[in-house]
């Protein structure tokens, strides 16, 4: 998918370590807190196996092509890059669900509801003797246990939900549909190669794939929004509450019943650092969940306001003490640096809605 990157540029500078770590998912809060601001949260976890080398070699491609300009770990489009991207957006096929991208990972959902699918088939066409998937021993123990304790009303029902999944994907893009339905497996067939689906499908492999991460997003989606059914019980355990990782969550219902990130961390036994990490990523991503006020209080604002001015993202912390020499000198710039960031993240988000 290294053909979509140029999406993630603009003709302004961007530190490419970001873009690169967003498509990882390498979730530190200062990844999370520029890609939200260069408006690429939508790709994160889109391409966890990418390698440094990997993304660098694309880096140079584009600009011995003269598609982008790289200068001080940043990078941005030149002229005939902007020509490309333009008309790449018009001829490539767009992402729909990359905002849902916290909600699960494709790479977990997708084996089983292939696994499922063939068990389902083959039970329906009452052939037993079939090799099934090669899927870790957890996962086909899983789906055997899903398998036998709906097998009364099995195949009716799970026909009946991928049909309704279908069909919703289909009212984003019909090819979402064709995508689905003609890559599961079965009796008698295994289902579109990503060969076979871009041939069919007449668009790139690389379209295939953004396409098969946006189906399995929908899947879960439409999982995680029924009360009960097939489909949820198949896949829950995959499917997140929230954007923010288990430990965070912790952390954020704890910070919710009163307690300080101090009495937190003691009772967590995490370093207060990582807790206050927590935070400012609940802060990225769920502004609403969070009582702010009993993080910044009205003076620390004002002097914050007075400190830093225009753009959240052109900031520079400025720590209290230029050189720290005792623990307690370095314990006020890191708690003077969580004040900021938090500053800098609700800031940012004002600026982004």
């Amino acid at each position: 998918m290294k053909s979509y990157f140029i999406e993630m540029l603009t003709d302004q500078p961007r530190r490419t370590a970001v873009l690169r770590n967003t498509v990882k998912n390498k979730r530190t809060v200062a990844t999370l807190f520029w890609a939200r601001e260069y408006g690429v949260l939508k790709w994160l976890g889109s391409n966890p196996r990418l390698t440094v080398n990997e993304f660098e070699q694309w880096l140079v491609q584009m600009r011995q092509a003269g598609l982008i300009k790289i200068n001080d770990q940043t990078a941005w489009l030149t002229p005939s890059g902007i020509a490309e991207k333009e008309k790449f957006l018009k001829t490539h096929y767009q992402p729909r669900f990359g905002n849902w991208s916290w909600l699960a990972r494709p790479d977990q959902l997708a084996p089983r509801v292939l696994l499922a699918t063939q068990a389902v088939s083959q039970y329906a066409h009452r052939q037993k003797h079939y090799v099934p998937l090669n899927l870790a021993p957890a996962e086909l123990y899983f789906v055997r246990q899903w398998f036998y304790g709906n097998r009364n009303r099995i195949v009716d029902d799970w026909a009946a939900e991928l049909q309704q999944a279908a069909a919703a994907l289909a009212k984003m893009d019909e090819r979402l549909a064709k995508l689905l339905v003609f890559s599961l497996p079965g009796y008698q067939t295994t289902g579109w190669t990503i060969d076979q689906a871009a041939q069919a499908l007449k668009i790139s492999v690389d379209e295939v794939i953004i396409m098969e991460r946006d189906v399995w997003l929908g899947i879960g989606y439409l999982a995680a929004s029924q009360p009960a059914g097939l489909l949820r019980s198949l896949l829950y355990d995959h499917l997140h509450d929230t954007p923010l990782n288990h430990s965070a969550t912790i952390t954020l219902r704890m910070f919710e019943q009163g307690l300080s990130l101090e009495q937190i961390s003691q009772r967590r036994r995490l370093k207060l650092g990582t807790i206050r990490e927590h935070i400012l990523e609940a802060a990225i991503f769920m502004p609403e969940a969070l009582p702010l006020d009993r993080l910044l209080t009205p003076a620390q604002i004002d002097r914050l306001a007075a400190q830093y001015h225009g753009k959240p993202a052109t900031w520079e912390f400025l720590p209290p003490i230029l050189e720290p020499q005792s623990p307690a000198d370095k314990l006020q710039n890191e708690q003077s640096f969580f004040e900021y960031r938090l500053f800098q993240i609700i800031k940012g988000g004002e600026h982004n809605g």
